[in-house]
């Protein structure tokens, strides 16, 4: 018997119009999960079960404006059409059904579950759907729809303990992420955010120089189309507001996944701990594959950056060149010179081997213990320069240069304070000491990152004046700069950092390592802000260079 010959058999179903029947199906299209997690354990996930649950028939009532007795006929009607129906994407008035009908219930229209319904662990013989859930609150930031509220549905099975996330699963303490490519990715302990709108801000931030703050604040003002108080009149306990961590965290996880899709491996990550450092190791597990094997475009020759060369005698070769620079960019740093040890918090000045140093004085070159509660030795002169160099700090002119170096578009913003212990580091700064042992705090303006000679001059000289020369580690340490070879066209190909300097013989050094990895092909030029040096080295040691 037709469904539509069915209908007008029924003296209760005889009224409903196509619109009833279409909301009808386009509702439950996108409640399937919901529906099959409150079946009992013996039915199949890939078949449609007999009956609704309770809640869903209730808001499908409502929604759709027909009474309980016409859902349950109309689901025995279309139950197989609605279960093989692809979910389908809601218009603004669905939507609003949700939120007006749906919410104050537990559901939403956007509901994340595990892509499977079974486990998955090879080593587990458990067969039954899982029915085991935990259900929490989040929100989900979207690039056409804006901000939605939404249920994540974690499925535990208990014979192996394994939890299955929307994203991954929790076995042993690790995640292991899923090999597929989620439309939205989990980017926050209550976050997920769509996968189209990351690749939006990875585009921004790539292409347009568009930092991770300004991202959520556009995303905010222009895309989220909610606000915070549709959240709570619905019994939702988080706001929609977008940060910037969220931004980060979403850009980090995004491309480790699409670094780990290329691999055809799966990203494990610690699922104890905290947001920020549980992707560290992931990352540098790339960093150093990028060392050792170079990046992915090493091998990179396009029209732009390779060029065809015709001797005199008519002979034909392809030229390539490459280009290197520093960018000064540094990073927080250990302030022992030759340490690469990274820091555990940004505040401090040494790494975990060397915190022993926070004791010794700041000086450079004086290795006398510290006074309690200072930074300096009890050196009459070593005191004073300390002293001069947090008057400074203090003064209201560097607070303002501060701000304007932070270039703060929003400087009213409490959520992006211009913190009281940032070091004031653009420039240089140094100490003289005249015979009278007065000192005198000095500033100049910092080259930048230009190549340097591989010899490095005292640390206490003297000025032109004949004052003694003195530099001082007070407050943070930064790296020199990330040394950088691109090709003519824009690739970038390599990268390295440099901890004290840009010593020519460290540039040519990274040179010869990067094109040394297997796909490269080393250039016949080498464009650089101090060739002259760089020519000289190579000429000085030809067997070095070669």
């Amino acid at each position: 018997m037709s469904v539509f010959g069915a209908l007008r058999r029924d003296p209760q179903l005889q009224a409903l119009t196509m619109s009833h029947i279409f909301l009808f199906t386009r509702l439950l299209s996108v409640l399937k999960n919901d529906i099959m997690l409150c079946q009992p354990v013996g039915i199949p996930v890939d078949i449609a079960p007999p009956l609704l649950p309770e809640v869903v028939s209730g808001f499908i009532a409502t929604a759709v404006e027909i009474s309980l007795e016409s859902v349950g006929k109309l689901w025995e009607l279309l139950k197989e059409d609605v279960w093989h129906l692809s979910e389908t994407k809601l218009s603004p008035i669905e939507e609003d059904l949700f939120r007006v009908h749906g919410w104050k219930v537990g559901l939403t229209s956007l509901t994340l579950y595990p892509p499977t319904h079974t486990c998955q662990n090879p080593d587990c013989a458990r067969t039954n759907p899982l029915k085991k859930p935990e259900a929490r609150q989040v929100v989900v930031y979207t690039q056409g729809t804006g901000v939605m509220p939404a249920w994540a549905i974690h499925l535990y099975c208990p014979d192996c303990n394994t939890n299955y996330h929307h994203n991954f699963f929790v076995r042993g303490g690790m995640r292991t992420y899923y090999g597929n490519k989620p439309a939205y990715i989990q980017i926050g302990e209550h976050q997920f955010a769509e996968r189209k709108l990351i690749g939006l801000w990875v585009s921004l931030m790539l292409v347009a120089w568009v930092s991770a703050t300004n991202c959520a604040r556009a995303y905010d003002m222009a895309l989220s189309g909610q606000q915070e108080r549709d959240f709570a009149d619905g019994g939702w306990q988080f706001g929609c507001v977008l940060t910037t961590d969220h931004v980060w965290d979403a850009f980090i996880i995004l491309t480790l996944l699409d670094y780990n899709d290329r691999k055809d491996t799966c990203l494990h990550v610690p699922h104890t701990g905290e947001q920020k450092d549980r992707f560290a190791d992931a990352m540098r597990a790339r960093n150093r594959e990028v060392i050792q094997d170079g990046q992915d475009e090493i091998a990179h020759c396009c029209n732009k950056c390779m060029r065809e060369w015709i001797g005199p005698d008519g002979t034909t070769r392809d030229v390539q060149l490459i280009i290197g620079d520093g960018m000064a960019m540094g990073h927080r740093r250990c302030q022992d010179s030759r340490c690469t040890s990274e820091l555990s918090n940004n505040r401090h000045r040494f790494c975990f081997e060397h915190r022993h140093l926070e004791d010794v004085c700041s000086i450079v070159g004086c290795d006398t213990r510290a006074v309690p509660g200072t930074k300096s030795c009890a050196d009459p002169g070593h005191t004073e320069m300390e002293r001069l160099h947090y008057e400074r700090g203090r003064a209201a002119f560097t607070l303002r240069d501060r701000l304007q170096k932070h270039r703060l578009a929003h400087p009213k913003d409490q959520s992006l304070p211009v913190p009281e212990d940032v070091d004031d580091d653009e420039g240089m700064e140094w100490f003289e000491l005249d015979g009278n042992g007065q000192v005198q705090l000095q500033r100049g303006i910092d080259p930048g990152s230009i190549g340097v000679e591989d010899s490095i001059p005292c640390e206490a000289t003297k000025s032109d004046t004949g004052n003694r020369k003195y530099k001082a580690l007070f407050g943070g340490l930064r790296t020199h700069n990330e040394q950088i070879l691109v090709r003519p066209c824009g690739v970038i190909v390599s990268r390295a950092t440099f901890y004290n300097a840009e010593a020519v013989s460290n540039v040519l050094l990274f040179v010869e390592k990067t094109f040394s990895v297997p796909r490269a092909f080393k250039p016949e030029h080498f464009v650089y802000d101090t060739n002259c040096d760089a020519k000289q080295q190579v000429l000085a040691h030809p067997e070095e260079w070669s």
